[in-house]
């Protein structure tokens, strides 16, 4: 999973225009992102490997509405109904709106950063996470005739390790506390 996160922590196109759209400076908007992206991947995980419903996260990665996100974060993160849509895509990956609010009070503790910026972050992120999932399934499902199924070729992407575990790989006991 180091790859897919990797590759949303280290575009200074995302960081740079998170802090802009948010009013913080880019050292700052660095640190939330490095740890939230963690924590919603991992969301991803445990909704994907839970007996809940994972089609609505399913129907964002096949709609390919974001895969163009990583390249172009401005033109999305101007979107009118951005916000509505990242909120929406939030609440698929973390499960409520409670278990938003204590990611953000975790993210808070590591960061000293105030979580209502970590707040009017996450639904920012969501989408992002999205984006880099269409885009590495997409490549994965095109590189592997084998499977076709987007929940599998999602699941070996997120599960690196493939010792099946919820959300080991990503946060440790902290996550675990905030998605079960």
């Amino acid at each position: 999973m180091a790859g897919l996160i990797d590759i949303l922590v280290n575009n200074s196109a995302i960081i740079k225009s998170i802090a802009k759209q948010v009013g913080i400076d880019t050292k700052d908007a660095d640190l939330i992102i490095k740890k939230l992206a963690p924590i919603l991947m991992g969301g991803v995980k445990a909704n994907l490997n839970s007996d809940k419903d994972s089609r609505g996260l399913i129907k964002h990665i096949e709609s390919k509405k974001y895969s163009d996100i990583l390249d172009k974060p401005d033109e999305h993160l101007k979107n009118s109904n951005f916000k509505e849509i990242g909120d929406e895509i939030l609440a698929e990956i973390t499960g409520s709106k409670e278990n938003s609010r204590e990611v953000a009070k975790h993210v808070e503790k590591e960061t000293g950063v105030n979580s209502s910026i970590i707040k009017t972050i996450l639904p920012m992120l969501a989408p992002i996470v999205i984006g880099v999932l269409t885009k590495k399934s997409s490549t994965s499902l095109e590189n592997n005739s084998s499977s076709t199924d987007l929940t599998e070729v999602l699941s070996s992407l997120i599960d690196q390790d493939k010792d099946g575990s919820i959300i080991d790989d990503v946060m440790g006991m902290a996550t675990k506390f905030i998605f079960s």
